[in-house]
């Protein structure tokens, strides 16, 4: 069942056309991974998804509701969540601070002092489950800029998880990371299908095709190719795609 679909999707840059008539659907529970050289428009497409841009033309559709001229704040209470490429976490907070502002935000009323909230033991409770889902049980009091940077990675997938999301964006989550961090991270990708759909921005193409059930190809702002990764590993267009250098757009 396609949960996320995206039609004939463009965005203009002066007479640059960097997403250029793109369809791209996401299925209930699949990870869905979108690779291609740089250039390709793939940063482009994954804002107009999350509503940093609007397109000058196409759809966007989430579980039946229309996203194309939704709030970005909107799109998230409609089921969609985003990690960037640059962790975004409140550095000099701890782990259990992080997640307890990011449950109470989206479990609405006011905000309050660390203290107070942390004494109501539902979003105590909240946090912490969100901490071992993504394996920082351990790491809960500690400040959040003293973790490695895989174990940061994991508080900003933990913070996006905090909006319960249908769909999940993760853009570029291995970014930076060593061969065992990297490891770590695809295991705990694998696992969040449990969570979400996954479409997933990537350049390391070993974790691609062990994480993916689809794989789309953008190049020049279009879709040359969708298939399954072994589809996608064979075909000579998609091999020859990746010798390009030109920056992204």
């Amino acid at each position: 069942m396609t949960l996320f679909a995206a039609r004939g999707l463009v965005k203009r840059f002066g007479g640059v056309s960097a997403v250029d008539g793109v369809d791209i659907d996401v299925a209930d529970g699949e990870i869905h991974a979108l690779i291609g050289p740089n250039g390709a428009g793939k940063s482009t497409l994954v804002n107009l998804i999350s509503g940093l841009l609007r397109p000058d033309a196409g759809t966007l559709t989430l579980d039946g509701a229309d996203l194309t001229r939704m709030r970005a704040d909107r799109r998230v209470r409609a089921g969609l969540s985003r990690c960037f490429q640059v962790t975004s976490i409140f550095r000099d907070a701890t782990v259990r601070d992080n997640l307890l502002l990011a449950v109470q935000a989206h479990a609405g009323g006011h905000f309050r002092c660390f203290g107070v909230r942390d004494a109501e033991p539902a979003l105590r409770e909240a946090a912490f489950g969100l901490a071992r889902r993504v394996g920082l049980e351990a790491d809960f009091d500690r400040v959040a800029g003293a973790l490695p940077h895989g174990a940061q990675r994991k508080l900003d997938v933990a913070l996006a998880l905090a909006a319960r999301p249908r769909l999940l964006l993760l853009d570029e989550p291995m970014a930076g990371m060593g061969p065992d961090e990297s490891a770590r991270m695809i295991e705990l990708i694998a696992a969040l299908r449990r969570d979400a759909a996954i479409l997933l921005i990537e350049h390391d193409m070993d974790a691609v095709f062990q994480l993916a059930d689809r794989v789309s190809v953008l190049v020049y702002g279009r879709v040359l190719a969708a298939g399954t990764p072994a589809a996608i590993k064979a075909d000579p267009r998609v091999q020859s795609v990746y010798l390009g250098t030109e920056g992204e757009r």
